[in-house]
């Protein structure tokens, strides 16, 4: 057989790796962006602080000069301007020049200069060079010009003039902008081997449960899925190992179902049991092959749980018709009928002229017996109604079937007389309510123990309590109006 098992084109994996990877990216990358932009704000504010500062310096030797009049000590100036540009070695010039325009003293570093621009190498600290450093055009943003005023008595006394090279500075922020990206790449790596361990410990269950389900596919209900957390997926693989449980159990009914349906392969017998007018010489008891029957010391009573169908309805409606369409009817419904019952594990307990009776964990008991019986019975009404539809559209008359649940006693697999009592109460009570009433009518009767053991399946109300003969008990009867599933 060729292997048409699909394949995912782009997997969750790749999905979840790249979504994580995307989200890093934009994460890094808005912080590298806002970590760039203030570092380099922040170096930008150093530089202007360094040069207000140089400047104020140069300004602070006003305390020195004699008062406006008497000449200004300018080779304290000379000296203390050299000391400057010795201290940072971005200052590519400074000036001071008179109230009228003379420069009077200035210092360079032509090792800054020739930094700047190449052409400028081998300058030298000399007014020429000064002149040419003022004139000389450089590239935008590679240096920075600040000019103050010295004020003594309110009055300039002289102009300080600086230039600073902005190379350290973007050296810097390159640095940072380096960093910040190598950064963002590293995070980059980090999180797409993350990713990709997150994606695997996400996905590794799901492929499991897949690989699972294609098993069960081919027909293996052998398989079990591990529950390896207990997250949604821990969740969906413990109903996936319930749904293969209850495949499992759904088969062994079939299975059993078609070997009764082997053994009833004699249409004759078929006829006898379904067609031939429901007769009382024709009632016939079924019990399991499979039922352990034991009777005197070594039987056991043990509760189950009986649906029977009160067929009177039926009956009268199937009696004036010819044997080919009574038979096509019956077969019908007895076909739903019993493949209803088997899907929930019930089993044949008897036929007879106007009662058709299965019993619920006779041999296999089941801890939702009761629940069992009452979704059998929901579910035939409901296929009854899709029956009657189609009966409906041809002009036939609808078929009406009431059918009762309650709980009995069995010893070994027959049932007791005991066991039968609230059967016969609940069927007594459908039999007046038919005489009493003008219109034909099909519903499900169930007993108060066992509605109120399965009132999380369906809606009922109360109709009166019946009294059983043998013991004077009372039992409380449930009419089912609505299902909840």
């Amino acid at each position: 057989m060729a292997n048409n098992k699909p394949k995912a084109k782009f997997g969750l994996v790749h999905k979840i790796t790249l979504l994580i990877l995307v989200l890093i990216v934009l994460i890094m990358g808005v912080v590298s962006y806002f970590s760039i932009f203030q570092e380099e704000h922040m170096k930008h504010m150093e530089m202007d602080k360094r040069m207000t500062d140089t400047a104020n310096m140069i300004a602070a030797l006003k305390l020195i000069e004699p008062l406006a009049g008497e000449k200004v000590a300018w080779p304290i100036f000379r000296e203390f301007i050299k000391v400057i540009r010795n201290l940072d070695s971005n200052i590519l010039y400074i000036s001071i020049l008179a109230k009228d325009g003379e420069v009077k003293v200035f210092t360079l570093n032509p090792a800054t200069a020739a930094a700047l621009d190449s052409s400028l190498e081998g300058i030298e600290v000399s007014p020429e060079s000064l002149n040419r450093l003022t004139q000389h055009t450089f590239p935008p943003g590679a240096t920075a010009r600040i000019s103050g005023d010295i004020i003594v008595e309110n009055k300039r006394v002289a102009t300080v003039n600086l230039r600073f090279s902005l190379l350290a500075l973007k050296r810097e922020i390159m640095l940072a902008k380096i960093r910040n990206i190598l950064m963002t790449f590293v995070m980059m790596i980090l999180g797409f081997g993350g990713a990709l361990w997150l994606s695997k410990t996400v996905t590794r269950p799901i492929g499991n449960l897949t690989a699972a389900m294609a098993r069960v596919a081919r027909g293996d209900l052998g398989v079990t899925a591990e529950v390896q957390s207990r997250d949604e997926i821990g969740l969906l693989t413990e109903c996936f190992n319930l749904m293969v449980q209850d495949l499992k159990e759904k088969v062994r009914i079939k299975g059993a179902f078609d070997v009764v349906a082997d053994e009833l392969k004699d249409v004759e017998k078929i006829k006898e049991a379904f067609q031939l007018y429901i007769c009382k010489e024709a009632q016939e008891r079924f019990v399991d092959t499979n039922a352990l029957v034991l009777t005197g010391e070594k039987a056991k009573r043990h509760r189950v749980t009986v649906l029977f169908a009160d067929l009177g309805y039926l009956v009268q409606q199937t009696s004036t018709q010819d044997a080919a369409s009574m038979s096509r009817i019956l077969e019908t419904y007895f076909r739903r009928f019993m493949a209803t019952l088997f899907e929930y594990g019930g089993q044949i307990y008897k036929f007879s002229e106007n009662i058709f009776m299965a019993v619920f964990g006779i041999t296999s008991p089941h801890s939702d017996d009761d629940q069992r019986a009452i979704l059998t019975a929901v579910n035939m009404q409901k296929s009854l109604a899709e029956l009657n539809k189609e009966r409906i559209r041809k002009n036939e008359t609808p078929l009406y079937v009431s059918l009762g649940v309650a709980s009995g006693e069995v010893q070994g697999s027959l049932m007791t007389p005991k066991g039968l009592m609230p059967m016969g109460v609940i069927k007594d009570y459908l039999d007046f309510t038919r005489k009493m009433s003008s219109q034909p009518f099909s519903v499900v009767m169930v007993a108060g123990d066992i509605f109120q053991r399965a009132s999380n399946l369906v809606r009922g109300e109360k109709i009166e309590e019946l009294q059983l003969s043998d013991s004077g008990e009372l039992l409380e009867v449930y009419r089912i109006t609505g299902a909840k599933f």
